[in-house]
């Protein structure tokens, strides 16, 4: 009896150790997980991190790091033991600025979320960055994986007025490839980009992934107007070349998609509010009430005046300033800040053009009475942007 006893208390234990080694040590897959981070492109050195999520979609702990190794933003990250297919990846690092043609001034996180159950080729971009809060909501709302990442995608496209469907998820896009969903991303990346700095582009980004997170929409007016008055100066030939020499560069030739069409897109159908307030001018300069102030039409002669503007990232301006008859346009020699102006041809005309980006431009200028169009070619635009008629009295 004692035996039997015995024998069976062994098998009890065996038995409670057996299921707890089921509960506790899940069978776990070896991935290799690979992939683009791209903006324009994370350049060499930039860190990439993969957060291991479990079923649920929460994060386990286990995190595995790796570093961008050259310019086109790729990464590798071989032999790493997942419980689950699900997986968040951050970029962070300096990336290239498709706008201005140049490398960043300042690092930039993005992420993503993805299963990695239908490929392990896995991309960081703006879409994914974007998607990854209302997909985490969604998914909080018990919606499946799939289906939260095509309803996310749908809404964020939507801001940019883009209702393409069918097209992959964002994290198998790439800029570097042709393709209606690769022109998309290319379109919105620059969209986004604009004239502006890695912290505005940052916040920018912020604002809009939790502005969207629980209702899929983009309801604050004031990234509306940014999002549109930057996208009006865009110079999609410039882009495009920006992109495609930066590849040439680095020994690769790629198909930049038709993202133009996508930006075209936008400008002609969005609602959003046209401010014109992408580059600032202040309402007083250096030197007394500036002329280029939007909202101000009458000024004194016998105040002092500015010419004041500041300029944002790779960004520059052009004013045209024509008098009536009898007028005259003049400034306070060595007072020029960032200024070139033109030749003297008659004395009621004057062009202003700045000299360089991301600075402060004023001068001293001086009016007589009368009546004065100002023109604001901004990008040096060869359309006027937006003008005023100013009255000196």
């Amino acid at each position: 009896m004692q035996k039997l006893f015995r024998i069976t208390s062994i098998l009890l234990v065996v038995f409670i150790l057996n299921g707890c080694k089921r509960d506790n040590e899940l069978p776990q897959v070896n991935n290799t997980i690979a992939g683009y981070a791209q903006k324009g492109p994370f350049l060499n050195g930039s860190s990439i991190t993969v957060y291991e999520l479990s079923s649920n979609y929460s994060q386990t702990g286990k995190t595995f790091l790796t570093q961008i190794a050259n310019n086109t933003g790729r990464f590798n990250l071989s032999n790493i033991n997942l419980l689950s297919n699900y997986v968040q990846i951050k970029a962070d690092g300096f990336y290239f600025n498709e706008v201005c043609g140049s490398n960043s001034i300042a690092p930039l996180t993005l992420n993503c979320i993805a299963d990695i159950g239908n490929s392990n080729s896995i991309h960081v971009n703006v879409l994914t960055h974007l998607e990854k809060p209302r997909v985490e909501f969604l998914l909080g709302s018990g919606m499946s994986f799939d289906s939260a990442k095509i309803k996310a995608q749908r809404e964020v496209l939507a801001i940019f007025n883009i209702s393409l469907v069918g097209i992959d998820n964002s994290e198998y896009l790439d800029i570097s490839q042709s393709g209606d969903g690769n022109a998309i991303l290319l379109g919105v990346s620059a969209i986004l980009q604009g004239f502006r700095s890695e912290s505005e582009l940052s916040s920018l980004l912020a604002l809009i992934s939790n502005d969207i997170r629980n209702d899929g929409m983009l309801n604050d007016s004031n990234a509306m107007s940014s999002l549109i008055d930057q996208t009006l100066l865009l110079d999609t030939v410039s882009i495009r070349s920006n992109v495609l020499n930066f590849y040439l560069n680095l020994g690769m030739t790629v198909s930049i998609p038709h993202f133009e069409t996508y930006i075209q897109e936008f400008i002609n159908t969005t609602t959003f509010p046209i401010t014109h307030k992408v580059l600032n001018y202040p309402l007083i300069g250096n030197y007394g009430d500036n002329i280029l102030f939007p909202n101000k039409l009458i000024y004194s002669v016998d105040s002092s005046m500015s010419l004041a503007v500041d300029l944002k990232t790779c960004s520059s301006i052009k004013v045209r300033i024509n008098g009536n008859p009898g007028t005259w346009i003049g400034w306070q020699i060595g007072t020029e800040q960032n200024w070139t102006i033109s030749p003297y041809v008659i004395a009621q005309e004057r062009i202003f053009t700045s000299i360089s980006p991301n600075s402060h431009c004023d001068l001293h200028i001086i009016l007589w009475a009368g009546t004065y169009l100002i023109e604001y070619y901004e990008m040096n635009s060869s359309l006027v942007t937006f003008s005023k008629t100013i009255t000196v009295i």
